[in-house]
């Protein structure tokens, strides 16, 4: 039997602000206030894939029961 895949709208959001945010602070030669909304954007980032991974395993454990 194949096993339903569980998706979190948090990590679909999370991760490409995370990847956005750090291409942003790598490309260099930026103004100091496009560095400071990149490094908020990975912060931004990381908090939504610790939600994501929080709600996944919820989601499985209401799954299981």
């Amino acid at each position: 039997m194949k096993k339903a895949k569980i998706k979190s709208p948090w990590a679909l959001a999370g991760f490409p602000i995370y990847i956005i945010g750090f291409a942003i602070l790598l490309a260099g030669s930026a103004p100091a206030w496009l560095e400071t909304v990149s490094k908020l954007m990975i912060a931004l980032g990381v908090i939504l894939l610790i939600i994501a991974g929080i709600d996944l395993k919820k989601r499985k454990k209401s799954l299981q029961a």
